[in-house]
C-alpha cells in the first residue's frame, strides 16, 4: 500500500455512537483526528448512501471503517472491489456498491479497503464496551503505522 498521508486519502467511519459498539467507526475517526499532521479527509456517516459515490470520485484511496459482529480477528483491513447488487432501499448501501456506482457514473474509482473492528454490544447507549475499547486502541496504533508509513513493506 502506498503512502496514505495526503489530501486524496478518505477515511469514512460508519456507525452510530448511540448504539454502543456500533460507534467504533466514528471512535476510530475521533482518534485519528488527534493526528494533526494527517492530511487526508475524515468523514462520518451513519450509513452509506448513493451520494457517497460522488464524494469518493476524487479520492486516490478510500478506507471504509465499520464495526462488525462477525467472528474473527479484533480488526482487519481487506481490499475492496466494485460489485454487489444495487437495490432501491432506505437502508445502507455496502461499500462495494458505492465503488460500483462511482465506476459506473464517473468511469473511475479509487483503490479501496474495508477496515472492520470487532464489536460486542449494539444496544442503545453511549460508550464502547471494554473489549471494543481495547480493539479501538489496537486499531488506532495500526492506523498510525499505516498512515505514516511505519509498517514493514510500505514504501
Amino acid at each position: 500500500m502506498k503512502n496514505l498521508n495526503h489530501k486524496k486519502t478518505f477515511i469514512i467511519g460508519i456507525g452510530n455512537s448511540g448504539r454502543q459498539d456500533d460507534g467504533l467507526g466514528w471512535a476510530l475517526l475521533d482518534e485519528l483526528s488527534r493526528f494533526t499532521d494527517f492530511q487526508g479527509e475524515l468523514i462520518y456517516r451513519y450509513q452509506l448512501n448513493i451520494e457517497d459515490a460522488e464524494l469518493i470520485k476524487e479520492a486516490e484511496t478510500v478506507i471504509f471503517v465499520d464495526a462488525t459482529k462477525e467472528e474473527g480477528p479484533d480488526y482487519a483491513l481487506q481490499p475492496l472491489e466494485p460489485g454487489g447488487a444495487f437495490e432501491f432501499t432506505s437502508h445502507a448501501l455496502k461499500p462495494e456498491v458505492i465503488l460500483a456506482l462511482c465506476q459506473s457514473l464517473y468511469e473511475k474509482f479509487p483503490s479501496a479497503y474495508t477496515f472492520l473492528i470487532k464489536g460486542y454490544e449494539w444496544e442503545l447507549g453511549t460508550g464502547l464496551t471494554p473489549d471494543a475499547q481495547r480493539n479501538l486502541e489496537r486499531s488506532t496504533s495500526f492506523f498510525e503505522a499505516l498512515i505514516f508509513g511505519k509498517m514493514i513493506g510500505l514504501k
